[in-house]
């Protein structure tokens, strides 16, 4: 944009492939010329263009998110290759997703890869924790709810029995949707209880690597009672054990606590004190 200040009694001044336009004052004219080559529309299109940036790397980002890897013998051969340490790929293991091949000639493949014995054997141990619905090979079965799989209709045996599940685990995690009690609270009560001290479950932090895990959330509408509810689930065969509910009134964590204790004595058949 270009401004002209032109002193002369004339309101009216020719300007070639411009647009003038004209103030007249006393003895003066103010003539202001646009460029036509100037784009009004420049800072809009730079604007748009911007918004159509963001939208798409953030649909790339919600489309990777909503896509969850899955580790295969390929993907544990790779990354040793690429000089990981065992740590890294044990951790990797634990926290994703995995679709092992743990058959005879998948662990020959795997040792013949110069893959550590300890990857290996927690390879073998993350397939054996998944429902059978989910091992390779094994057709997925679906119950009608929203609730967990159906992981006993694809196999021809009868599911292992509460009581032998519970028998054979060895560790318990905590999975909590409400922000009360805090972890630390529950795992302190859950830990003076006789009845859980007489099952010989180890407390660990993380859901994934636990042979048992509870689950729990308050129940919605019960602003009056502050009702809480829990389910106790093997990991290992996706079964409930138990289920069950309680209130926060005096102690939340210590209320828990005993109801959980409890559940468990039931399906031990251990009476509870």
């Amino acid at each position: 944009m270009a401004l002209t200040v032109i002193r002369t009694s004339r309101a009216y001044v020719t300007v070639n492939e411009s647009v003038t336009t004209a103030v007249q004052t006393p003895r003066k004219a103010v003539l202001i010329e646009v460029d036509q080559e100037t784009n009004f529309h420049r800072p809009i299109y730079n604007m748009l263009k911007l918004i159509l940036t963001i939208f798409i790397v953030s649909f790339a980002a919600m489309t990777s998110f909503t896509q969850p890897e899955t580790l295969t013998n390929a993907d544990v051969v790779e990354m040793a290759t690429a000089g990981l340490s065992p740590e890294i790929v044990l951790r990797k293991i634990r926290t994703s997703n995995t679709k092992f091949d743990v058959s005879a000639a998948g662990l020959i493949g795997l040792k013949k890869a110069n893959i550590a014995d300890n990857v290996i054997t927690a390879m073998i141990d993350r397939q054996e924790i998944l429902p059978p619905n989910e091992k390779p090979g094994n057709v997925p079965a679906y119950s009608e709810s929203r609730s967990t799989p159906n992981t006993f209709t694809s196999t021809p045996d009868a599911p292992p029995a509460k009581k032998d599940l519970l028998a054979t685990a060895k560790t318990i995690a905590f999975q909590k949707s409400s922000i009360q009690p805090s972890q630390q609270a529950l795992e302190k009560e859950m830990i003076k209880r006789p009845e859980f001290k007489s099952l010989n479950l180890t407390i660990t932090r993380y859901k994934d690597s636990a042979d048992l895990y509870v689950e729990i959330g308050f129940v919605h509408g019960s602003l009056i009672t502050h009702r809480y509810a829990f389910r106790i689930y093997d990991r290992r065969s996706g079964a409930v054990l138990a289920a069950g509910e309680t209130t926060s009134w005096g102690s939340l964590a210590e209320n828990l606590a005993r109801n959980i204790a409890k559940s468990l004595s039931a399906v031990s058949g251990i009476a509870s004190r």
